[in-house]
């Protein structure tokens, strides 16, 4: 479980090791192998780790267009207008490194392994049911992290500071509806 690091930047949140460990089945069954696909690398963990990097591109634009990353910049005083919105910066993670991982592979599976051998046809198929929950699984842990910034060194010093944290918190009141407040499962 480690950030791939090109060039002294992160290119990716997870190893191709890390969706073997979330569902192994899917490689060790032969449901999912590189002869079908028209310009496959040689090797299956290349073919992932390409993957990966396109997730992780992907989670970083999700965050940058999140309302959650406008609050933490205006929070840390950061001036933008809404044609130039500063980018999101991977290598500013200091803390829950484990959860980006886990959050990618997630994404992974969900939007372009599982894709390829589901049966759309049949929505009880096994692989449509793994596609919902690894898309739950991913919007859960991605809410969380968006509304617990405290994970993301906005100054680049290198340390996690208090003025780098943003920690949402909900005060309950008498109301029907509580969707304000961040879950952690």
């Amino acid at each position: 479980m480690a950030f791939v690091i090109s060039g002294g930047n992160v290119i990716s949140y997870a190893e191709a090791s890390d969706l073997r460990d979330k569902d192994q089945r899917v490689f060790e069954a032969n449901e999912f192998t590189l002869t079908n696909l028209p310009d496959a690398p040689p090797t299956l963990n290349d073919y992932i780790e390409d993957l990966n990097i396109k997730a992780t591109a992907r989670i970083n634009q999700k965050i940058r267009a999140s309302s959650q990353w406008l609050r933490y910049l205006g929070y840390t005083g950061q001036d933008y207008d809404t044609s130039n919105i500063p980018a999101f910066n991977p290598n500013y993670i200091l803390a829950r490194k484990s959860d980006f991982t886990d959050m990618c592979a997630y994404y992974t599976l969900k939007e372009y392994l599982l894709p390829r051998v589901a049966d759309f046809g049949n929505p009880e198929s096994a692989e449509v049911q793994k596609i919902e929950y690894y898309s739950r699984k991913f919007e859960d842990l991605f809410q969380e992290l968006l509304g617990m910034m405290d994970w993301y060194d906005f100054d680049g010093s290198g340390t996690l500071t208090d003025k780098d944290k943003l920690i949402t918190v909900s005060r309950r009141k008498r109301s029907r509806s509580i969707s304000s407040v961040v879950r952690v499962r």
